[in-house]
């Protein structure tokens, strides 16, 4: 999970998936019909200045406050001066659904100019909530997309792993013992971010090698001429359950994990 999770972030810079989906809402805010409206918004110099660079590509920008919206908005439109009235220039508006948006919250302002900048930075910030909702919905799918490509390279199979735990004890044992020594490396409620890559990368960098046979990782010691039809319908389904395991993250997994390990620890100590 954390690796794919590192692809998706490497993948969401490189293409600007952040800046993209602001574009996208922003553009349906102003009128996704009049290409030309939101073509003069991008082109305003504050919204440049808050664009990005990676890797010498321009992107744009992945976060725009609520008051600079407003501001660019009011400029593209040209109606920014002290001495305008802003009922007269949302009637001059061009037909469409900014100027029945912006109508409507001047209504709910009550004609009042200050009211109705802070009606308009309120439309863009529950905007920006579903936007955001949006982009964590395409997220999960590229990243369940990204833990499918992880499952069928380094062949982790759910079920095949489920199967070599339930018929070997020991690689249960020693699966065990390695969750308790990760859990045990972090004091609870106090994990970031950095500390739980560091503790991730190094149960992989020291026990992966030795779990990968136990668990039936990697595709060294199958024989892909022994399988049979069944066989890779079994496995595909297995690759299925690893890529949305995956997907859920790799903070999911290791609360989940101190959870199991907490348990597995309370009451009496076997003999």
């Amino acid at each position: 999970s954390l690796f794919a999770t590192t692809i998706l972030e490497l993948l969401a810079a490189f293409l600007s998936f952040r800046g993209r989906n602001l574009e996208k809402a922003i553009s349906n805010m102003l009128d996704p019909d009049n290409p030309d409206l939101f073509r003069e918004f991008k082109e305003n110099p504050v919204y440049k200045q808050l664009a990005g660079q990676f890797i010498g590509k321009t992107s744009p920008p992945s976060y725009l406050s609520s008051e600079k919206f407003r501001s660019i908005l009011f400029q593209v439109l040209g109606r920014n001066q002290e001495g305008d009235k802003v009922e007269e220039w949302v009637g001059k508006l061009p037909e469409g659904p900014l100027k029945s948006t912006l109508g409507q919250l001047l209504q709910d302002a009550r004609q009042d100019k200050e009211e109705f900048k802070q009606k308009v930075e309120m439309w863009f910030n529950d905007v920006m909530d579903r936007a955001s909702g949006w982009y964590k919905r395409n997220m999960q799918r590229i990243l369940i997309m990204i833990g499918m490509g992880i499952a069928i390279s380094f062949n982790v199979d759910s079920l095949q792993v489920y199967g070599q735990l339930s018929r070997d004890p020991d690689a249960a044992n020693k699966m065990a013992l390695e969750a308790a020594k990760v859990v045990s490396t972090a004091e609870p409620g106090q994990e970031q971010p950095a500390e739980l890559k560091k503790e991730v990368y190094s149960l992989l960098a020291e026990n992966l090698e030795v779990l990968k046979s136990p668990l039936g990782i990697g595709w060294e010691k199958v024989d892909l001429n022994t399988l049979s039809l069944v066989d890779w319908m079994a496995k595909l389904f297995g690759w299925v359950v690893t890529a949305f395991a995956i997907s859920l993250g790799a903070p999911f997994w290791f609360d989940l994990l101190k959870k199991l390990v907490n348990i597995r620890s309370s009451g009496s100590k076997p003999a």
